[in-house]
């Protein structure tokens, strides 16, 4: 990884582990940390267990990604990039912006393994950046934290093995190969629909039911630093909000072992191997009706997903899954519906726009999915007044 960025890394069980040790590492409890309300709900959780205190941005409505210009930085110490499905935020503007604010930024690139900004690899432009291989290589786990200065990263590290914990490592390497089997077979629908009758799948909409009267009595029962107060017992915040923090991945922060070391590794020829037909997906998407106006007037990126907006979105996700098709990645509603507890951003109907009206796309599945989309004969949606 350090070859491939031209910057020391720091392998983590996850990037949500990763972005964990950065915000403590680089704000103090009870700091205004700045993310997109189109993020997905981990990322809050974490900002939360770090003692900070969310504060939304305004978003654009051509990529779902940080609007820069809208942006009010009074309070605000830290901000979050988002390179929502890979598509980069508009990193001159906002690298400007944190300078001339003496705002810190953590570079979250867990979507953009493959994104570049002027030939730099996003998650290379803050004080620290985080990376995953369970979206782009589709490990299921695995992660790398970044800094540019080596004292930094050995804090980093020694933070890293206080909070590790023990856990099995054989299913953490079977659970994704199964998963890579059902990916390239085909049997997306059949399995699906499977645990869904299990009553495996946790979800009833788009986010993790959030449960906000039992995370605020979480929150109220560590004397949060929200309100001011020190970093508690670090372990024993992350058994309490361990419901939250565990979202889609329960090993998020297992010490891993050189077998599940070794499977990730493996990880990386796949994500090469894919990198061109990611772009010819995406040159495919971003020419069709449905394409995000952010993605099809900048230049091709090999994207995690391909962001569509569309009418009716959640008949759409619902009639694609019936043909097998299951997009994920749906962030909806924004994080501060999602959540009463965090206060609304400036314009918060983008927000809404965007969240209602994504579809995010495979780009290795692209000719499939544009051709569903025409055969359901799918309406774009229409952007918002702005």
């Amino acid at each position: 990884m350090r070859d491939r960025i031209g910057q020391d890394c720091l392998h983590v069980p996850s990037a949500r582990f990763g972005l964990l040790l950065a915000l403590r590492h680089w704000f103090r409890p009870g700091e205004r940390v700045l993310l997109a309300p189109t993020n997905c709900e981990s990322v809050l959780f974490v900002v939360l267990a770090a003692g900070l205190t969310p504060v939304m941005a305004p978003v654009s409505w051509r990529d779902g990604n940080l609007d820069v210009e809208a942006v009010d930085w009074s309070g605000v110490s830290g901000v979050l990039t988002t390179h929502l499905y890979g598509q980069p935020d508009r990193m001159d503007a906002l690298t400007a912006a944190c300078s001339r604010h003496a705002v810190t930024i953590i570079d979250d690139a867990a979507h953009a393994m493959l994104t570049t900004v002027r030939g730099r690899p996003a998650g290379t432009f803050g004080a620290a950046g985080v990376f995953s291989l369970a979206k782009h290589g589709r490990a299921m786990s695995g992660g790398f934290l970044t800094c540019p200065d080596p004292a930094d990263l050995q804090a980093l590290a020694a933070a890293r093995d206080e909070l590790l914990v023990p856990g099995r490592q054989l299913p953490a390497v079977l659970r994704p190969v199964i998963r890579e089997t059902i990916y390239r077979t085909g049997l997306v629908r059949p399995v699906w629909n499977a645990l869904r009758r299990l009553g495996l799948v946790r979800w009833t909409g788009h986010r993790l039911p959030a449960r906000e009267p039992d995370l605020r009595a979480a929150l109220d029962g560590l004397g949060h630093p929200r309100e001011g107060g020190e970093h508690g017992d670090m372990e024993h915040a992350l058994t309490a909000l361990d419901y939250w923090l565990s979202i889609d991945l329960a090993d998020w922060r297992m010490r891993q072992g050189p077998l599940l070391r070794r499977y990730q590794r493996s990880r990386f020829r796949v994500i090469d191997r894919e990198r061109e037909p990611r772009l010819a997906g995406v040159r495919l998407l971003r020419e069709t009706p449905w394409a995000a106006e952010g993605v099809r007037h900048a230049e091709p990126q090999p994207l995690l997903r391909v962001p569509l907006v569309v009418e009716d979105r959640d008949t759409v996700v619902a009639q694609l899954e019936r043909r097998g098709v299951v997009p994920g990645f749906v962030y909806d509603p924004p994080l501060s519906d999602y959540l009463d507890l965090v206060a609304q951003g400036p314009d918060p109907e983008v927000a809404r726009w965007w969240t209602s009206h994504v579809l995010p796309v495979d780009p290795l599945r692209a000719r499939r999915v544009a051709g569903l989309l025409a055969d359901l004969k799918v309406r774009p949606a229409v952007p918002p007044d702005v």
